[in-house]
């Protein structure tokens, strides 16, 4: 069977067509996917080998063997899989709608911090302090993102110039790639996409690096675009629901992706004697100082009126 005639068949029947033909490692593959072709793929190419004890490249040949582009595209389609039967995109499987509020919000809390504590597990202390140098020598920082992951860049641009740094956050494709043909070697671009596949955002993390800035990356999948368009990669943990594009967003992704933010935010103000820690003292003491004259003018403001 060609691959178009492979294409246009469910998993299950792609994997029952090929079986007899694949190397016993790639049927171990293949028994996977045949007795998990009902969920959402929550592995990466990575995680997956070393689970079933195989090689990346058995699992890209069955991939290919089964009709897909590779390993990316097979996800997808069971993503997309589970979306027809849940009928609802990019909502973690484990949540059903027969739950009662109570019962979702404690799936959700549990889901959550499994994708922070799978995040927490492809952390090392060489990358992270190669990541916190980066953001230490930094002249200016740029952080790239669309959709929800633009909200992310929102947050971290708001804690980093409380710290005292030079920070700023940009959604859209034009004005990232106006900033990055500006910028060189003393500053540090940042890119976010949960699924690594955001045209922009990897456009922009190539052009600054061509332009010897420093760059980083946070995605769910390092060797994607946006993750090979940056020199350092943060990953995150993959999600029980992989992306369906243009459909919603990421529940655990999202919370991954502010999980590593808030990580290096820390790593930049905790350290005893850090600059950074004296500017956020002084932001604290201007807001106080700032809110409390407001306060008092409101209510200065308020007893005059009382006044006969």
């Amino acid at each position: 069977m060609d691959n178009v005639a492979l294409a246009q068949g469910g998993l299950l029947r792609r994997v029952q067509d090929r079986y007899d033909k694949l190397r016993p490692s790639e049927q171990i593959v293949a028994d996977y996917l045949r007795n998990n072709a009902d969920k959402r793929m929550s592995h990466s190419i990575t995680s997956l080998a070393k689970i079933l004890g195989v090689s990346e490249a058995t699992i890209s040949r069955v991939s290919r063997a089964l009709g897909y582009s590779g390993f990316s595209d097979l996800k997808l389609s069971m993503a997309e899989g589970a979306v027809q039967r849940s009928g609802i995109v990019n909502i973690p499987t484990e949540l059903d709608p027969t739950d009662t509020l109570i019962s979702t919000s404690a799936k959700l809390a549990e889901l959550l911090s499994a994708a922070i504590l799978s995040t927490q597990a492809n952390l090392d202390t060489e990358r992270l302090d190669r990541c916190l140098a980066m953001i230490q020598s930094a002249r200016k920082i740029v952080l790239v993102g669309c959709g929800g992951a633009a909200a992310i860049c929102d947050e971290a641009a708001h804690l980093f110039m409380k710290a005292g740094l030079d920070a700023a956050s940009y959604s859209d494709g034009y004005t990232q790639i106006v900033v990055a043909a500006n910028m060189g070697p003393d500053c540090l671009m940042i890119g976010i996409s949960h699924t690594g596949t955001t045209q922009n955002v990897a456009n922009a993390l190539r052009l600054a690096r061509d332009n010897k800035a420093m760059t980083l990356a946070i995605t769910s999948e390092a060797s994607s675009e946006v993750g090979q368009a940056a020199e350092t990669v943060l990953v995150t943990g993959q999600s029980s629901t992989p992306s369906v594009p243009l459909f919603g967003d990421f529940l655990e992704g999202r919370i991954s992706q502010l999980f590593l933010i808030d990580v290096l935010y820390l790593g930049i103000v905790i350290p005893e004697g850090s600059e950074s820690g004296r500017h956020l003292n002084t932001t604290a003491e201007a807001l106080e100082r700032y809110y409390k004259r407001a306060e008092q003018r409101i209510t200065r403001s308020g007893l005059n009126r009382e006044t006969p």
